[in-house]
């Protein structure tokens, strides 16, 4: 009955992470300024398309994913990689804003069911050489009022790029 229960937890939880072939846009992700240092961050997922507001602080923005991968038997089995985005946060230019402004982090996923998968495959593949669960996190970019930008997930992690001129001038203000 327990490893019933168990198996029906890990199916589910399994079921939450999307799975990837190649690279693939999973989200865009575009800013609207509030005010000096705060931006309106609208996520839209492209699995779902469903839309997440958030009110981000900082200047530079950033996304991270959780990635599970099969290997070996698993795998030729038609296991694939499977990603779950897991937050956004942002983050300020100066060491000293860092320290004294308001922090803004946001899950952009609902916790697992039970037992959280990613960490208990993270374990086991330290012994158990058919998974990896790999933390996935775009680098940390610049927030500009229009701008939108793209997450891709690729076999090497999470990709953000711009998508409109805003984004791009952006990106070369910062650098």
């Amino acid at each position: 009955m327990i490893l019933a229960i168990f198996m029906g937890l890990t199916a589910l939880n399994v079921n939450a992470y999307r799975p990837v072939d190649k690279e693939v846009t999973v989200a865009t992700i575009s800013f609207d300024k509030l005010d000096n240092q705060v931006y309106k961050a609208n996520v839209v997922m492209s699995a779902s398309g469903s839309e997440m507001p958030f009110e981000i602080s900082g200047d530079l923005w950033q996304v991270d994913a959780r990635v599970i991968k099969w290997k070996g038997l698993l795998a030729s089995l038609g296991g694939r990689p499977g990603y779950k985005l897991d937050r956004i946060q942002g983050r300020y230019f100066t060491l000293e804003d860092e320290r004294t402004k308001p922090r803004s982090v946001y899950a952009l996923s609902n916790p697992d069911v039970g037992f959280d998968l990613w960490s208990a495959i993270d374990r086991l593949s330290r012994h158990i050489h058919w998974f990896d669960a790999e933390y996935g996190s775009a680098t940390f970019l610049p927030m500009a009022d229009g701008a939108l930008f793209s997450i891709q997930l690729t076999s090497n992690g999470l990709i953000a790029r711009p998508e409109n001129d805003r984004a791009i001038i952006a990106i070369r203000e910062w650098e």
